[in-house]
Parts: C-alpha cells; sequence; structure tokens
C-alpha cells in the first residue's frame, strides 16, 4: 500500500508543481497551493486528503459551447480517503472520493452561465433497500451540490440521472482530467501542455496514481471471477448484468 502513502502523495504532489513550472504551465492555476497541501498533509501510511478547490482560467473559446462564451472559470474540487491496510483483493481501499468541476462561462455582456459535473463513490447503506435507479459505485453525473443555488436556469433541465460508470480520481488525475478537457494544447497560449504531458516524471506521477486509482477499478471490470465485494461488475458497470 506504499502508493497510498500520504508520504508518497506529498513528495509527487512536490515534484508535480516542479514540473508544471519547468514549462511554464504554472499560468494555468495557482501551483503553489499544491505545494501548501503537500506540507500540510498528515505523514500517515493510507491517504488523507481533505477537500482541495484550484481555480483555472481559459481566456480561449471551447469548441461547441452555446452560448459563445468570453473567457471560463474552471473549478475543481477535489478530496479522497483511504482505508488503512485494505486487502485489495477483498476490498476498495478508497473510503470516500469527491471530484466536482464548476465551469463558470463569461459572455460580452458580463452575463455568467454555470455548467457542472460531480463524479464520486456511492456510500452503500443496507438499510437503503435496492435502488431505484442504475447507480454504478463510481460515476459522473451532470450537475451535482454547485448547481443548486442557481436562480435563473433558462432552458436548463436539471437531473440526477444518468449516473455515468468512470473510475475514481486523485488531485493528479483530475488536474490531468481538467487539462485534457478544457485546453487546447495546440493553442498557442496552451502549447507548454504539449511538453508537459511528454515530461517523463510527469508520466511517472500519473502512472503511479493510475495504479492507485484506476488498477484496481479495471479488474473489477475484467476480471468477472475476482472476489472484492466492492470492485465487481455489478457494483462498477451494473447496467452490464441487470436487465
Amino acid at each position: 500500500m506504499d502508493i497510498w502513502s500520504n508520504k508518497i502523495i506529498a513528495r509527487d504532489i512536490q515534484e508535480f508543481v516542479d514540473i508544471f513550472n519547468k514549462y511554464g504551465a504554472c499560468s494555468l492555476f495557482n501551483v503553489n497551493k499544491l505545494v501548501n497541501i503537500a506540507e500540510l498533509l498528515p505523514f500517515v501510511d493510507y491517504c488523507d486528503i481533505e477537500e482541495i478547490e484550484i481555480e483555472f482560467y481559459n481566456y480561449k473559446p471551447i469548441s461547441k459551447t452555446v452560448p459563445k462564451i468570453k473567457h471560463f472559470k474552471i473549478n475543481l474540487i477535489n478530496s479522497i480517503k483511504s482505508i488503512p491496510n485494505t486487502d485489495l483483493n477483498v476490498k476498495d481501499p478508497i473510503e470516500k472520493c469527491t471530484f466536482d468541476i464548476v465551469i463558470t462561462g463569461f459572455c460580452d455582456n458580463d452575463k455568467e452561465y454555470i455548467n457542472c459535473w460531480h463524479l464520486d463513490k456511492d456510500i452503500r447503506d443496507e438499510e437503503d433497500g435496492e435502488a431505484k435507479y442504475t447507480h454504478p459505485l463510481y460515476h459522473f453525473q451532470y450537475g451535482g451540490k454547485y448547481m443548486g443555488g442557481l436562480n435563473d436556469t433558462g432552458d436548463t433541465l436539471l437531473m440526477g440521472a444518468p449516473r455515468i460508470p468512470h473510475p475514481p480520481m486523485d488531485i493528479f488525475l483530475a488536474i490531468h482530467f481538467i487539462l485534457n478537457n478544457y485546453f487546447n494544447k495546440n493553442e498557442d497560449d496552451y502549447i507548454c501542455l504539449q511538453y508537459l504531458f511528454a515530461d517523463e516524471g510527469y508520466q511517472d506521477i500519473l502512472e503511479t496514481a493510475k495504479r492507485r486509482m484506476w488498477y484496481p477499478y479495471f479488474e473489477g471490470l475484467s476480471n468477472s471471477s475476482n472476489t472484492n465485494e466492492d470492485l465487481n461488475l455489478a457494483n462498477l458497470f451494473p447496467l452490464a448484468v441487470s436487465p
């Protein structure tokens, strides 16, 4: 479980920041906030990271956005906690995991438009009984609590469905997700991302994050004979095993 240790995560955060600074990608968000988080992490042998909020700004268009937006603010809110001394063959090592994206689009008239996505782990309660709708253990869904305060929704229909199966993400995978989905690395202003993504140190940190967050998840999807009571096909992708 070394890769779940906060000591390892804090070290990788520090290196992550150094790599961003190396290619000038630190202009995309306040990387110093990550440094502060790394310094404050409790040095325990499991993962315990309180809610992190990072604010990105994109001053370029994002394709297929309606209405036409002048610039974007993208807030990433992420937290994760693992269960100490977990046997990966038996249980999911993640106790809780949340990931919210809050995108604010600003038009020429300064009108703001909000778009939100939410990813979390469903906390199962035996007393809840059978779920009313398909409910993957980890799922993306449009909206989430950060859209709850909108006074003017226009023609927007807000719903909790569908919940889309997706593997969990820690802060490294979450930042990588934002950069790949909301910044065009072919734009001159963001060409630094091409160098960032090609950096071996950056790739190594992502590989560790994938082993921590994604390998057990995909093992649960692909191995029908696995004995994990949490990370199994029925929990991760209910539609695959039910009518």
